[in-house]
C-alpha cells in the first residue's frame, strides 16, 4: 500500500499492513508473529500469500481506558486465487507504554 498518503497513527497502521503482507510473502514466521499483541488469536503464520490490497475503508482510531484501539477493513487478492477476501483488522496500542507505545496487529476476522 502506498505510505506516502498517510502520516502519523495511520502511517504507522499502514506500514504494519505491508510488513504483513511482506513477511507472507518471504514466508518469515518469525517477523509475522513479532507484528502481533501477546493477546492475539494467532497461532502461527497462513499459508497464503496476499498480493494485493484492492480496497480499504478509512481507519478509524478510538480512545478506550488502557488502549487506543484501530479498525479498518480491507479487500485482500490472495497468490493463486481470483477470490475476492474481506477482513477486519484491528490494531491496539498501550497508553501505559506512553511515547514508546507502538501499534501491534490485535486481531484480523
Amino acid at each position: 500500500m502506498d505510505e506516502s498518503k498517510y502520516s502519523g497513527d495511520e502511517l504507522e497502521i499502514v506500514k504494519l499492513m505491508n510488513a504483513r503482507m511482506r513477511y507472507l510473502c518471504e514466508q518469515d514466521e518469525e517477523g509475522y508473529m513479532g507484528l502481533f499483541t501477546a493477546e492475539a488469536p494467532v497461532t502461527g503464520k497462513p499459508g497464503y500469500k496476499v498480493r494485493h490490497i484492492i480496497s480499504m475503508d478509512e481507519i478509524t482510531i478510538t480512545e478506550q481506558k488502557n488502549i487506543y484501539q484501530a479498525t479498518v477493513k480491507v479487500t485482500e487478492l490472495r497468490q493463486g486465487d481470483e477470490m475476492e477476501y474481506n477482513q477486519m483488522m484491528v490494531f491496539r496500542k498501550k497508553k501505559a507504554d506512553g511515547n514508546t507505545a507502538q501499534w501491534m496487529i490485535a486481531d484480523i476476522d
